[in-house]
Formats: C-alpha cells, structure tokens, sequence
C-alpha cells in the first residue's frame, strides 16, 4: 500500500496593530500580553513564551519594530528584521497571535485598547525605575490586569541575546 501524505504549511497572520489583533481576539477568551525583541531566539524565549501561555486561553505576543528597537538599544539593533522575528515568534508552538509593535506592549496606548488579562515580565527585563513605570500604566489602565514575573531561565546557564551576540562578535575576531 503506497500512502501519499500532503502537508499544507500555512504561516500565522502577523499583525501590524494592537487595533488589528483586538479585532482578531476571540470574543470572551482570555489573553496573556508579552513583549519585546526578540531578535535571537534561545531558550530563554521558549520559557517565557511557555510560561505566559500556561497563564490564560491566549497568547499574543508583540514583536517590537526595527524603529522601536533602534531607539530603546542602539542602532546596530536588530540584527534581524521585524517581519523575519514577527515569524519567528510565530512559529512556536506556545504563541497563538503575534503583531509587530511600534509602542511598547505596556504602553498607555496599547493597555487602553488591548486591557490584556495577565502580562508577564522576565525579572531583571529592565530598570527598576522603568519596570515602576510599566506596572503603574497596567494599573492606571487596565486595574483588572495580572502582572507575573519569570525568573530568568537558568537551568544551562542560558546567555541574554546580548551575551549571546557578543560571544558571536569574539567568535569572529
């Protein structure tokens, strides 16, 4: 007997808004927001990405831009474009919607028209002055918000995409 199997691929829509993924939000299902660059994935992603979506029916993830990240790191930043992370990010398993973020995902603007269930921030993510300030725009905006933090994932002794992308740089030298 000769089984022929055909396997379609079909890549997940990548948003350009929080207005378009609030359109495309399942009415009454629940959503975990997370954020950032991503621009190497690691297993450090793969955590987060697991842990958020453990929390709640949905998770949505924004893809911050090349401008965004430009701004907020340097300008040798991102190494990889915001399509090509945006379906990246995409393509595991964990992530159900993903958009590309010209604000950060825990901007005033966002919260009032996402108001995300829970929203999830790797510990050691950011200062403490700047993770004061996200926590109080969740709470001014969107009060009935979850706020978690994940403990960076240590198990191998897993680098930061900076870390990682300076041992790449020595690599070269």
């Amino acid at each position: 007997m000769n089984c022929t199997f055909t396997k379609m691929i079909i890549m997940k829509t990548i948003f350009q808004s929080a207005l378009e993924i609030k359109s495309a939000l399942p009415i009454g299902k629940k959503f975990t927001l997370v954020g950032g660059c991503f621009d190497l994935i690691h297993v450090g992603h793969v955590h987060l990405f697991e842990y958020a979506s453990s929390l709640e029916e949905i998770l949505v993830v924004a893809v911050l831009s090349d401008e965004y990240v430009k701004k907020y790191k340097n300008a040798k930043n991102p190494v990889i474009s915001q399509t090509q992370r945006a379906k990246m990010v995409a393509s595991i398993r964990f992530v159900d919607l993903v958009y590309v973020s010209d604000v950060s995902p825990s901007s005033v603007e966002t919260l009032d028209i996402l108001k995300p269930h829970s929203v999830v921030f790797g510990e050691g993510s950011s200062s403490e002055e700047k993770m004061q300030r996200r926590i109080q725009n969740i709470k001014s905006v969107s009060p009935d918000t979850k706020i978690k933090f994940l403990p960076r994932y240590s198990d191998e002794g897993i680098l930061s995409t900076g870390c990682i992308g300076n041992k790449i740089r020595a690599m070269n030298r």
